[in-house]
């Protein structure tokens, strides 16, 4: 059986990250196709050129991107394309920052053991329904707020405050060798429950026989996750030991951008297997008080862009 890896693309700060994960994955990944989901030249120029570097490996696939769509609606019709009989798909967001060594190919063999569920998903660091499980288990304190096992969740889905804590729990545990800690929980998952689909997998066969193929204007998430499984009869599942790490949601992105390249460099160094640079280190408590100054004057704007119809 095939197996073949996809990512909706591209912010070029996160996929540079995300690259050399891929690229230890060739011993389970026949191939990786970039869905390109961007209109930002630069990003788009350094998708070409991955495909250009690796080409017997890295691919590109192209649709119509319309900007006034919701993200959703722009990736849901790259899915069409990607259900060939006889292969496992997995998919990873852009800005997934740390998977596991053996992570791939774990969730690989639970999809191909699990044949019912619809999606069979990943162990998420910054996953409102993972987070919540991490933290009953002990692994994320308390002191942002408790996450609620619930996908936008107003905790684990919408704080950047939580989404960093999350992260230096697991980045402590992983640059001590404890990172297996964070598989050891169980991840119960309901029939039709929503879950954020950061790392995603599903069987080719079973995807083709979806009739909602054939429609490329729908919200990807809530059909996969929360209007499928109870039509099919059967729950998603959530493969506790293939562990992965997803930097942020776009309610939790502009606090992380804004304060956390500690973060991010963090997770560089392990990709690239160096040490992190100390200059990009520690300077988080002056960005954070930056932060809270400016409060007042980020949410005059967002008023102002919603006041002109603008997003902010």
């Amino acid at each position: 059986m095939r197996v073949v890896s996809v990512t909706p693309a591209g912010r070029r700060r996160y996929i540079e990250i995300l690259v050399p994960h891929l690229l230890r994955q060739r011993h389970v990944l026949q191939e990786h196709h970039w869905w390109l989901n961007t209109n930002v030249a630069e990003d788009i120029a350094y998708i070409h050129q991955l495909c250009a570097e690796h080409p017997e490996f890295f691919r590109v696939s192209v649709k119509s991107f319309n900007a006034s769509k919701t993200h959703g609606e722009n990736i849901w019709k790259f899915f069409a394309d990607f259900a060939q009989p006889d292969t496992v798909y997995v998919r990873f967001d852009d800005d997934i920052v740390w998977m596991a060594d053996d992570a791939v190919e774990r969730i690989v063999k639970s999809r191909v053991e699990n044949p019912q569920p619809l999606l069979v998903l990943g162990n998420i660091v910054n996953n409102a329904n993972c987070s919540a499980a991490h933290q009953a288990a002990g692994l994320i304190s308390n002191r942002q707020g408790i996450a609620q096992p619930v996908c936008l969740d107003w905790i684990g889905w919408r704080s950047g405050r939580f989404a960093r804590l999350a992260h230096q729990s697991f980045l402590a545990d992983l640059e001590a060798g404890r990172g297996t800690r964070w598989t050891d929980v169980e991840i119960p998952l309901a029939c039709g429950q929503r879950f954020s689909i950061n790392v995603i997998s599903w069987l080719g066969e079973t995807m083709a026989a979806l009739p909602e193929l054939a429609i490329d204007q729908l919200e990807e998430e809530p059909l996969l996750t929360e209007e499928l499984p109870p039509r099919l009869g059967v729950a998603n599942l959530v493969c506790s030991d293939a562990l992965f790490a997803h930097f942020a949601f776009y309610t939790q992105r502009p606090f992380m951008d804004w304060t956390s390249n500690d973060i991010l460099e963090r997770y560089r160094a392990v990709a690239e297997r160096r040490a992190p640079r100390p200059e990009l280190l520690g300077d988080f408590w002056r960005k954070d008080a930056t932060w809270r100054v400016t409060k007042p004057l980020r949410k005059l704007r967002r008023g102002v862009l919603k006041r002109f119809g603008k997003a902010a």
